[in-house]
């Protein structure tokens, strides 16, 4: 199999990096920092879309800095107990390099711990890894990389993510940038690409490198002479548009057969573009009779829409997708120039927001059914709302519930309506620890030696006092 180009033209120094060169002068003077000891942002933050050189230039720095190098991607198993298992131990002991050469820590050695994709530690395979990970961040050693697409995904489960790490912001790169790159790659592969060929691949690139140079290898392998009819084949592939360009075409756009193009070639689902749109309308047409034929179209697309899934005749989508591109778009009464920001669908937003939230309610769920002997949907409905609030409002309640269900730390702090690495998360694992080692704290009970107390003396009661009475006899 022939070598991975983006793999093969990896850059080997930060100086190598394109596209961002404010992100990669903050992170290398974040590497600097760890010269003089350990600073106080212990991790960084390299967040950005995909493609944008993110994992190259967390790599560059350690060889920059003759680092060693720790990686753990998404393939690898990421809960709690792996990651200290790996991350963990790397953070505080000596280590290898790859070469062999040994890194002692005592004189002053360092390995970058690289996470890619740790946005991504979800689910029940992942318990404990947001919380060690957040111990990580906080106690490391060794210079940490967070790599992510989404850093709210991550931040909003640990407050010590966000507070304490440096973030650092990789934008999309310049389409004149990939350009130059990929003229370079051809050179280098001694293929001959005009600058047409370039630019549609640097263009349907979307500022993705990465994307970029895997499409030029596609044509490229085995085919000296790149023609502009083999670049013209990818576009299809590579041209769909984002929501955004959906936006503005409907909107701002004065073409409405334009706009039903584009909404055809995003190859999304209907529902999905309408939530796009219904969000959006009331801050791009500002006309009362614009608005008002506007959301008329969009609730008759929203009726053919829900035909589609009665009676699953999806040739319905067509007519809800052309009523809400072609015919939001014809219906407004003048043009509209001013800048608009356009907003992501609120009900797609706390949907993924509550992804995570509802996995664990399901966790605690499960558990709870069994331990009552009840389904995992009446234990939602019927336990979980007081068995939530007992849990909050009394601490022995709490202790033992948490070691009866064996409820880990994800689902403690669900029950407690707070962050895994919260406070009051933090002195329910120690309180329970203690509990287990057999210490006591100062409003713990003193045990009493039942021997010690004064017997009550015997009485002794006939058989007729002691038969049990009927219910005729009262």
């Amino acid at each position: 199999m022939p070598d991975d180009w983006t793999e093969l033209y990896r850059p080997k120094s930060l100086k190598d990096v394109v596209g961002n060169p404010k992100a990669v002068k903050e992170l290398k003077e974040w590497g600097v920092s760890w010269e003089s000891g350990i600073p106080f942002k212990r991790a960084v933050v390299l967040l950005g879309p995909p493609g944008v050189g993110k994992t190259s230039s967390a790599i560059a720095l350690a060889n920059d800095m003759s680092w060693g190098l720790v990686e753990m991607n998404a393939s690898e198993h990421r809960d709690g107990e792996s990651i200290r298992q790996i991350a963990g131990r790397a953070s505080i002991s000596d280590t290898f390099t790859s070469e062999g050469e040994f890194l002692s820590t005592k004189e002053g050695r360092k390995k970058l711990i690289i996470m890619d994709e740790a946005d991504n530690i979800f689910g029940k395979d992942d318990y404990g890894g947001v919380p060690a990970l957040s111990e990580i961040v906080s106690k490391t050693k060794q210079p940490l990389v967070l790599i992510v697409n989404d850093f709210y995904a991550l931040s909003r489960k640990s407050s010590v993510i966000k507070e304490k790490t440096l973030q650092i912001r990789f934008n999309k790169i310049q389409t004149a940038t990939v350009k130059v790159v990929l003229r370079r790659v051809s050179a280098d592969q001694q293929l001959s690409v005009s600058d047409r060929v370039l630019e549609l691949l640097a263009n349907n690139s979307n500022g993705d490198l990465r994307a970029a140079i895997h499409d030029l290898q596609a044509i490229g392998m085995g085919n000296p002479e790149i023609k502009e009819e083999q670049a013209l084949m990818l576009d299809n592939r590579l041209s769909a548009k984002s929501n955004y360009d959906l936006m503005a075409e409907i909107f701002h756009g004065t073409n409405p057969l334009r706009a039903k193009n584009t909404m055809r070639d995003m190859q999304e689902d209907p529902g999905h573009n309408l939530l796009w749109i219904e969000e959006n309308l009331p801050h791009a047409y500002h006309e009362p009779e614009d608005l008002k034929r506007g959301f008329d179209l969009l609730a008759r697309s929203d009726i053919f829409l829900g035909r589609v899934s009665k009676r699953q005749y999806f040739r319905f989508w067509a007519y809800a997708s052309d009523l809400m591109s072609f015919g939001v778009c014809a219906i407004k009464t003048r043009p509209y120039n001013d800048y608009v920001r356009y907003q992501f669908p609120m009900y797609l937003m706390k949907m993924s927001r509550n992804k995570a939230n509802r996995l664990v309610r399901s966790s605690v769920s499960l558990k709870l059914g069994t331990s009552c002997h009840t389904s995992m949907k009446q234990a939602t409905h019927d336990i979980l709302p007081y068995f939530k609030w007992l849990y909050q409002k009394n601490k022995d309640f709490r202790l033992a519930t948490t070691e009866e269900l064996h409820l880990e730390q994800e689902e403690a702090a669900f029950l407690l309506d707070s962050k895994v690495d919260s406070s009051a998360v933090k002195h329910l694992i120690q309180d329970l620890s203690k509990k287990r080692s057999g210490e006591s704290d100062e409003h713990d009970l003193i045990p009493v030696k039942l021997e010690a107390l004064p017997q009550a003396p015997k009485v002794e009661r006939s058989n007729e006092e002691t038969k049990q009475k009927s219910l005729f006899e009262y």
